[in-house]
């Protein structure tokens, strides 16, 4: 008795799954930030200064790095002229400019880092009224990342779409 019931139930359940088909009326989309981030006219631009920056601490980095490369040999090269407390001070001194050195480096680095990640925030801050603009006018319930899709219709990615808004609107980025 009660399996009729609860068969009877089934059937109907599933006559009424079947009568009335559910739809989504979410509107999904997906764009591809890191390709924004690289292919704008502001991200190129910024990765041009991030460039630019980067390749000046690398010169003057390796040019200290020989400096010290070239008193290290000289200091060596003294070694049987120089007395053993001329040449052990020497050898502290040098110690200490090394290590001086390698903290400017890691400091150039970190410096280096917070930049990028400054330069790429400030990027993205001017993406997201747009973004937000453009979700809006096409009533879109959600965007998401492409990194974060395993796989979708190409059609719903706006990537170029709103790489050409981008374009027009943000040609350049101001960073300190």
């Amino acid at each position: 008795m009660i399996y009729k019931k609860r068969f009877k139930f089934l059937i109907i359940f599933y006559i009424l799954l079947c009568a009335f088909p559910i739809q989504a009326n979410e509107k999904v989309y997906y764009l591809d930030l890191n390709f924004l981030m690289n292919n704008s006219l502001a991200g190129k631009s910024l990765s041009k200064k991030l460039k630019n920056k980067n390749e000046k601490n690398i010169v003057t980095f390796k040019k200290i790095e020989k400096d010290l490369i070239e008193e290290e040999s000289k200091i060596i090269a003294q070694k049987n002229i120089l007395n053993d407390d001329e040449f052990n001070q020497k050898i502290v001194s040098f110690k200490k400019k090394v290590s001086d050195f390698n903290n400017k480096k890691k400091k150039a680095i970190n410096n280096f880092s917070n930049y990028k990640i400054e330069a790429e925030t400030l990027l993205f801050k001017a993406l997201t009224p747009i973004l937000a603009d453009y979700v809006e006018k096409n009533s879109i319930s959600v965007l998401l990342d492409r990194k974060n899709i395993i796989i979708a219709k190409s059609e719903l990615d706006l990537t170029s779409i709103i790489l050409k808004i981008l374009d027009t609107k943000v040609k350049d980025i101001k960073i300190k």
